[in-house]
């Protein structure tokens, strides 16, 4: 998962960085959807008594954990800038 580029500052004058942010996002997204499948995957492998180790299954549930987790976090952050905004008297 590449975090590191959703967190780039952007320059809200230039169009360009604009669709950066929006295309950061979706990838950032498309990562934690694919961190929970590869998990969901990894889990049904280990239950069909595959040779997969129990280690491997625990980490990716953590990485799929921590990124729903960090997802969470940036959509609580955004709400609450949201309800700043709308509150604010103009």
């Amino acid at each position: 998962m590449k975090i590191e580029n959703f967190f780039t500052i952007y320059n809200s004058t230039e169009k360009s960085s604009k669709a950066n942010f929006i295309e950061d996002f979706k990838n950032f997204l498309l990562s934690v959807d694919k961190e929970f499948k590869k998990s969901e995957n990894l889990k049904k492998e280990f239950l069909k008594n595959e040779n997969i180790p129990i280690y491997e299954v625990l980490v990716q549930s953590q990485k799929a954990k921590i990124s729903l987790e960090l997802l969470t976090r940036l959509r609580d952050e955004v709400l609450k800038a949201y309800n700043e905004i709308m509150n604010m008297r103009i």
